[in-house]
């Protein structure tokens, strides 16, 4: 390289022109001459040719040395992928277990090497997935974590059998996701692309689109519930009939619990007839049944699509009133008031029971690189739950700053503007000038609230000035009930309570609302909620006349 630079240095010398005075001679000649001639800008031209010839000669040595560090670079580059590629080709070819042994036992030294080997394995997660297989060292059922007094308790039966099958749905949640994500378009954010979507994918009666794991879970929950409740009503907003007019998609169904080992007995014919157990309390129903429960496979469809926080959800209502709730959360961190930090490889089970409390329990769902690994299981046990008991580490840096404590709320996401200008209102009202909101459509936001990262969780599907009903039962039942007991206040926009006797629609109830009292006074709340719909009725009718 050396040989090179100079070699090009002499060339670039020898073809820029005839040569010029040295600096000496230069200096000289340039000294009287300044102070004689009316233009002394004439007698720069030697000095200014000498470093244009300079200037050519470092240009070119700098391009013969910028090929070869480039030669030099391609070399290198080549040489560990064609390595990395050899290796893959026979790590590949081995048994997993050998090749597990051999990827951990690697001196990870090249970084392309290592960066292929940090690519998630999703087909050998899934292969490791077949069976149920708990986790060594964490042997615990439901009734090892949930209080005697409460397993003694009016639903200790439901309680116990809610939790263990919630813990069930989110192993085959966290398997479907994982197929899912397999096949989707990998150019896509989110469970996208034409060859999932052709499989597994379909539109119910309602045109809202189901996908596999969504109807695995109703298959294998309501399966439960059949066996142990068999004489309950079940609300759901699932599609109960899909399955009887998609016979492809039935056989999908079927491969996918039969084939993991999740319920051997699955065949077309049962897995039909449990779907439709989801719709035995129909939503044209003129009164509700004494006793029944509402089901949610994945809450909300839009965010499990979507790559976002989701859950699952069981609710029974005995008397019209939610009394046992169960909320499966399968990608959020485990965390408590009293933790110093959420728990690295945890995910809660939120649940409550009416006059018991509410509480929540640790599920440890093994991952490696992010991928679940098909291996699950409780540990501890269950953490009671208490709405005034905060979470303090969640702020960032801008709220820190303000010197002042904002309020928290938890709210829907993809809001019109003057929804969310009325939800920042209210916020203003109650004394908080910049409130932090977080967006939530599933019942999470009353998780939130219960474990004391929330002051207020709402529903405000619509503008404060538009008073007609929109919540439904299936939303918000097992929800509410968490915050509830929680300690939570809860009521809609007017100040009443929740009219669960209405059926699936809560048509007499305007929005939903449940908040912290010791931060947000329910009455407070109320009148904050009055004076705002007050000024948003203005801005409607505003609008109307612009």
């Amino acid at each position: 390289a050396d040989r090179s630079m100079l070699s090009a240095t002499a060339t670039a010398f020898a073809n820029c022109g005839p040569s010029a005075p040295s600096r000496s001679s230069q200096r000289a000649a340039s000294a009287p001459a300044l102070e004689a001639s009316p233009e002394p800008f004439l007698l720069r031209a030697p000095r200014q040719h000498a470093q244009q010839r300079l200037a050519a000669a470092a240009t070119a040595a700098a391009a013969v040395l910028a090929a070869g560090a480039a030669r030099r670079f391609s070399h290198k580059a080549r040489a560990p992928a064609a390595r990395a590629t050899r290796r893959r080709t026979a790590v590949k070819a081995e048994n997993p277990l050998n090749q597990e042994r051999r990827l951990d036992s690697t001196d990870l030294t090249d970084l392309m090497e290592a960066k292929e080997l940090a690519k998630p394995n999703r087909k050998a997660a899934l292969a490791a997935s077949v069976g149920k297989k708990g986790i060594r060292g964490i042997k615990k059922t439901t009734r090892d974590v949930i209080p005697e007094e409460i397993l003694n308790g009016k639903y200790g039966k439901e309680i116990e059998k809610a939790v263990t099958a919630m813990t069930e749905m989110m192993h085959i949640l966290s398997l479907g996701t994982l197929i899912l994500e397999e096949v989707k378009d990998k150019s896509a954010v989110g469970l996208y692309g034409f060859k999932l979507e052709r499989k597994f994918v379909r539109k119910g009666s309602d045109e809202v689109e189901t996908t596999m794991p969504e109807i695995a879970v109703t298959a294998a929950m309501m399966k439960m519930l059949l066996e142990h409740f068999p004489d309950d009503k079940v609300l759901s907003e699932e599609d109960g009939e899909l399955l009887a007019r998609e016979k492809e998609f039935t056989d999908t169904i079927v491969n996918f619990l039969g084939g993991f080992r999740i319920e051997d007995d699955a065949t077309p014919e049962t897995v039909v007839e449990w779907t439709r157990h989801c719709n035995s309390y129909p939503k044209d129903a003129d009164a509700p049944p004494k006793r029944y429960w509402v089901f949610t496979p994945v809450d909300s469809k839009d965010e499990f699509r979507k790559a976002k926080q989701y859950c699952c959800s069981l609710c029974l209502m005995e008397d019209n009133e939610p009394v046992v709730s169960v909320i499966g959360c399968p990608v959020l961190a485990f965390d408590h008031a009293s933790r110093s930090q959420p728990h690295p490889l945890g995910v809660p089970i939120y649940w409550a029971v009416k006059g018991q409390g509410s509480w929540t329990q640790l599920v440890i769902m093994e991952r490696e690189v992010g991928v679940y690994q098909g291996r699950y299981g409780l540990k501890g046990r269950s953490m009671q739950l208490k709405a005034s008991e905060k979470i303090r580490r969640g702020n960032d840096g801008l709220y820190d700053m303000l010197g002042t404590e904002q309020l928290r709320i938890a709210q829907g996401s993809r809001m019109r503007q003057d929804i969310f200008m009325d939800s920042q209102r209210v916020g203003q009202i109650l004394g908080s000038e910049f409130a932090k909101f977080h967006f939530c459509d599933s019942a999470i936001k009353f998780c939130w609230l219960a474990r004391g990262d929330e002051d207020i969780a709402w529903s405000l599907t619509q503008g404060l000035y538009d008073k007609t009903a929109s919540e439904t039962l299936v939303s918000h039942a097992a929800g509410v009930l968490i915050a509830q007991e929680a300690g939570a206040a809860v009521a809609d926009f007017d100040g009443k309570d929740i009219d669960w006797s209405a059926g699936p629609l809560l048509r007499n109830n305007r929005g939903l609302f449940a908040s912290d009292p010791s931060k947000v006074p329910k009455l407070g709340l109320v009148n904050a909620l009055k004076d705002a719909t007050v000024t948003s009725e203005k801005e409607y009718d505003f609008r109307c006349e612009k």
